[in-house]
């Protein structure tokens, strides 16, 4: 084969190489959405946000918020604010994978606060004190503020590593011990000369500030923080070290068995957590604050560990969990400016997605409890659809029961205040009635029963007291709850019986 044949091949080679590559790549992520553990991680995810959000409706219909528009008025404040959610995001990216990394090695890296706090006040102090080049500037103070920061993960995982020290511990009592070492250095040495009423460094000059991206929240710190994303995934998946974490995590013992240092592992990695907290607060100093600010942080680091838990402590799971809660913060802001609807609720919706996706047997039983009604209307429709319409009407008047409780009891009269008891006991036994229908009880069906009797009886009280919107509330809706139960509970009696007399 003559030389330019072999030349003229080349491209075709390095042309075949690339379409390899590239069908690798969508091959693998084919493979991951198809797997079973990956579809099941995304049904209870998806499922602990859903949940989440239905609690926080029903805590906005309780307390008298017009809960429709507040999610409507969140959604536009996701979307029209975009990129206020990449910039909350950003730093629950570093967060979240500082917990989700140290938790490959089987370890609960409680201390993402302090080691932000901590690389915050050296990308500030490097920001103000040195004079560099306007590209090496930024690129320095976050390369320190890693440095110290993982420096502040390091130690306790030497102190796990070589004295069987909890981490748990270590890293929640240096995270305190970071907040109040930072209180003290901007309040005394790093204080800004003749600032006395606001704990807060010099401002850092323009060479170290990280260049907006977008409007005058979102820097090249979101850009930093998706680097960091991939490298920590092909970190965990494709390196040695990762794999000896990983092996690490799973089992101490039979990874020091194969030859693997697990004390060297176990440091590295909360050193590694440690420094990506640290470059969380560096992005925030450098690319919006400006300068370090005692207590600046809503914490960002505590948010991280939820963040972790949201995304299956996966790198690109962290990724879709800080959009998540960065479009939450976003969309909180607007919801709170035009319904009046606290900030704090979206706090409680956090929390509860983190409690329902660490309680996983929660949404498997949802789901399977799911599947076990459809396929009862599917078999057998004469008895699976009225135990359904009773199912949805009861949670539906359950609803509509707590959505009226605040507006008879805000009127401060004896007689409302009956009434307003009497939509509490409809609400709760209302709730009580649609869990037990939801595991095949009969018992649910019989308070379902009660539990209409009680709305007429509320009906009837609109008629004494002349209030016709009570009595179209409360008549029209015990009657329909009251068919559909007797008729589902007459055709489950039967059914019982039927089976009775067959054996």
């Amino acid at each position: 084969m003559s030389n330019e044949s072999i030349v003229s091949n080349i491209p075709d080679t390095i042309r075949d190489k690339k379409s390899n590559v590239v069908q690798r790549f969508f091959s693998s992520i084919l493979r991951k959405l198809s797997s079973p553990e990956f579809q099941k991680t995304m049904a209870v995810t998806f499922g602990s946000i859903v949940l989440a959000m239905l609690v926080g409706t029903l805590v906005m219909i309780i307390v008298g918020y017009n809960a429709g528009l507040a999610w409507i008025a969140l959604i536009q404040g996701a979307v029209v604010r975009f990129d206020r959610v990449l910039f909350y995001a950003t730093p629950l990216i570093f967060t979240g994978l500082s917990v989700a990394l140290a938790f490959k090695c089987g370890l609960f890296n409680i201390g993402p606060e302090g080691q932000l706090y901590i690389g915050a006040i050296t990308a500030a102090i490097i920001g103000y004190s040195v004079s560099l080049p306007i590209v090496i500037h930024p690129l320095v103070a976050m390369a320190f503020a890693a440095l110290m920061g993982g420096l502040w993960g390091f130690v306790p995982g030497l102190l796990k590593a070589y004295r069987g020290a909890h981490e748990v511990v270590t890293t929640m009592m240096l995270s305190y011990t970071a907040l109040i070492l930072t209180h003290w250095l901007v309040s005394g040495p790093f204080l800004e000369p003749g600032n006395e009423y606001v704990l807060e460094t010099p401002d850092i000059l323009v060479t170290a500030e990280l260049p907006k991206i977008f409007g005058a929240f979102l820097s090249w710190a979101f850009i930093v923080a998706l680097l960091a994303v991939f490298a920590i995934d092909f970190l965990i998946n494709r390196t040695v070290l990762g794999y000896e974490l990983r092996a690490v995590g799973i089992n101490r013992e039979a990874a020091e068995a194969a030859g693997i240092n697990s004390k060297k592992n176990i440091a590295l990695a909360l050193g590694i957590a440690g420094a990506l907290a640290g470059l969380g607060g560096a992005g925030e100093i450098l690319g919006y604050h400006g300068r370090f600010v005692d207590n600046f942080s809503y914490g960002l680091g505590w948010d991280g560990i939820t963040v972790a838990v949201l995304g299956g402590n996966n790198p690109f799971g962290v990724l879709f969990g800080a959009i998540f809660f960065g479009a939450l913060r976003a969309g909180g802001n607007q919801m709170q400016t035009i319904t009046d609807v606290p900030l704090e609720l979206i706090t409680v919706i956090q929390g509860l997605i983190v409690v329902f996706v660490a309680a996983p047997r929660i949404i498997d039983w949802l789901i399977d409890r799911g599947y076990d009604e459809a396929r009862w209307i599917k078999e057998l429709p004469k008895e699976g659809t009225p135990h359904f319409l009773t199912l949805g009407t009861t949670l539906v008047t359950s609803i509509i029961a707590f959505a009226s409780i605040t507006r008879y009891f805000s009127l401060l009269a004896v007689q409302w205040i009956i009434v307003g008891g009497f939509l509490l006991l409809c609400g709760i036994v209302g709730f009580s009635s649609f869990i037990l229908m939801f595991t095949r009880s009969s018992t649910g069906l019989v308070l379902a029963i009660a539990t209409s009797f009680v709305w007429i009886a509320i009906g009837v009280l609109g008629i004494v007291l002349l209030n016709v919107s009570l009595l179209l509330l409360a008549l029209p809706v015990g009657i329909i709850q009251a068919v559909f139960a007797i008729v589902s509970f007459i055709i489950l009696r039967q059914s019982l019986v039927q089976q009775g007399g067959a054996n």
